[in-house]
């Protein structure tokens, strides 16, 4: 009995240790430095999801052209700064470990919806870290446009705007609706889209669909949402 009992700690001990092994996160938990790298390799689900992070991150930039590949890359840095600024003020009253978690869980399920098929024009989901917008096309062939973003850190600003567009070349022209005559122009970044912002003469600097000098601008990237 004393030899069983044995044999089945041993068991539980080895298979502790190839689940810690595979809960591995994308770096050297030995050269961790920063309380977030500290934090993830102490905590095995937060490991995974780190590597699972590295990986879907991994693939869609080698699956992007340079363009969109650095405009991720971007993007990527800044969603690690707005993670350890997060976990250093968590919001809301979660714990830092919760602040954490829920933010690694949903930059991984956004890198996972990247898409790596080459979407032409402008039709179809897209996001970055602050937010994403969706173009349909019309029955009269004009291109219906609906984005949302907010702050990623804390939400301290959040925008909302409609409007519809035309294509002009490789361009996609949207008039806001309710937005007093701005104007959204939507470039093809390789496979993303680069959105700028243009208000009417003489109109204050501040975005009527924006809050706290909030704005869409940005590269967005094709997504493919269940």
């Amino acid at each position: 009995m004393k030899c069983l009992a044995r044999a089945s700690v041993l068991l539980i001990a080895l298979c502790a240790q190839t689940a810690w092994a595979a809960n591995k996160p994308s770096f050297d938990c030995a050269k961790a430095r920063s309380a977030v790298e500290k934090a993830i390799c102490a905590d095995g689900a937060l490991a995974a999801q780190d590597a699972s992070i590295a990986s879907h991150y991994s693939k869609a930039r080698k699956s992007f052209d340079a363009a969109a590949a650095q405009a991720l890359a971007q993007d990527q840095r800044y969603f690690l700064q707005v993670r350890d600024e997060g976990y250093a003020s968590p919001s809301g009253g979660d714990t830092p470990q919760k602040e954490l978690a829920d933010r690694m869980k949903y930059r991984d399920a956004f890198l996972a919806s990247l898409t790596a098929k080459r979407r032409p024009g402008f039709e179809g989901e897209w996001e970055n870290l602050a937010g994403g917008f969706s173009v349909k096309k019309l029955a009269d062939g004009r291109l219906a446009f609906d984005g949302s973003a907010a702050h990623p850190l804390n939400g301290r600003w959040l925008c909302a705007v409609e409007g519809i567009g035309t294509v002009k070349g490789n361009t996609l022209v949207v008039e806001t609706t309710d937005a007093d005559g701005w104007t959204l122009t939507l470039v093809r970044k390789g496979a993303g889209v680069e959105l700028a912002e243009s208000s009417p003469t003489g109109a204050p600097a501040s975005r009527p669909y924006c809050g706290m000098n909030g704005g869409m601008q940005g590269v967005y990237f094709p997504v493919i949402r269940p």
